[in-house]
């Protein structure tokens, strides 16, 4: 209980400072979400896989010496004997949702921002972005295909939130609601393209912008 009392407290300064800043400034130029640079970083995060249900996919998030965060595994397609598992070969990671307080729980407010930007370097498989908002139904989801234009090689990805699309349980919904602007709760990555083998993505950090160029860019690009 205490530590619920702390968290609204913390959340209530939290909103003052916020309103006050947009008082003066409503443009900013980037908003910081995630990141994956350290061990303490990497508390922050879920992974999981088809294993969780009994599929035969691994997947594992940790932090690499150059400190930042690798998502990787092998997808396997073969499903286990259990009939209820319709589907396999899946595998993501997410941010963790944070605790909340007498203020709901601690969201992103996206609205004054154009793209949601992520500092990554991958391989040629084929992922999604996921954002989940603080809506009415917990299982839809957010998603964008993770276009990577150089594969090997540091690059930052901008996403128009405008052009993200509502799935519920991997199935694009027919009616398609805006997507919750003011109250995004959660941002993934997920791999889902049907195919057995290895992959690799590593993450520096998520922000939502509203320029092209990313204001964390790593020195260390060519590495």
């Amino acid at each position: 209980m205490l530590g619920f009392v702390r968290r609204s407290l913390s959340a209530l300064g939290s909103e003052t400072v916020k309103v006050a800043k947009m008082n003066h400034s409503p443009w900013k130029r980037e908003l910081p979400m995630a990141s994956l640079k350290t061990q303490e970083d990497l508390k922050g995060w879920l992974v999981g896989c088809d294993k969780d249900i009994g599929g035969f996919s691994e997947a594992h998030l940790e932090i690499t010496k150059q400190g930042t965060g690798r998502f990787y595994g092998h997808l396997s397609l073969d499903l286990p004997s259990n009939e209820s598992v319709m589907k396999s070969g899946y595998a993501g990671c997410r941010t963790k949702t944070r605790p909340g307080s007498f203020f709901g729980t601690p969201v992103w407010d996206t609205c004054l921002f154009e793209y949601l930007a992520l500092r990554v370097k991958g391989d040629d498989r084929k992922y999604f972005v996921n954002l989940q908002t603080d809506g009415v139904v917990p299982t839809d989801l957010y998603q964008h295909r993770l276009f990577l234009k150089t594969p090997g090689e540091w690059e930052t990805v901008l996403i128009p939130f405008q052009d993200f699309i509502l799935t519920n349980q991997g199935i694009i919904q027919e009616e398609q609601i805006e997507i919750f602007r003011e109250r995004v709760k959660n941002v993934g990555i997920s791999i889902i393209d049907r195919a057995s083998g290895p992959f690799e993505l590593e993450i520096d950090h998520i922000s939502a912008v509203n320029t092209g160029k990313d204001p964390y860019a790593r020195e260390d690009d060519d590495e």
